[in-house]
């Protein structure tokens, strides 16, 4: 039986290794090329639904508050509607009891 050598054997393993070595580096430039570009799009997504919850946050907000205002105006039409109707009628709402207000 014959003894081989390693460097009888050095052009087998460069004809099998080499490639492997380099499919290997191949496979790593890809996989990182492509989660740079999902990185990339990922912040882009989370930035622009952040634009668009505070758009909605505002919106919301002016909405609410313009509500607000609304409901504040009316409560006074109420009041001054209720005061002229007991001036009206010169009567003042009945007062509690005294005992009442100590048990509460």
């Amino acid at each position: 039986m014959e003894v081989l050598t390693l460097g009888d054997l050095a052009p087998v393993l460069a004809a099998v290794i080499g490639p492997m070595v380099a499919m290997m580096f191949a496979m790593m430039r890809y996989q990182h090329a492509d989660s740079t570009k999902t990185r990339d799009l990922m912040h882009d997504l989370t930035g622009q639904a952040r634009q668009e919850s505070r758009e909605l946050i505002e919106k919301s907000h002016s909405e609410l508050s313009s509500s607000i205002g609304e409901l504040a105006s009316g409560l006074g039409e109420v009041r001054e509607r209720l005061a002229y109707i007991e001036g009206y009628l010169r009567q003042s709402p009945p007062h509690p009891p005294e005992g009442d207000a100590q048990a509460a």
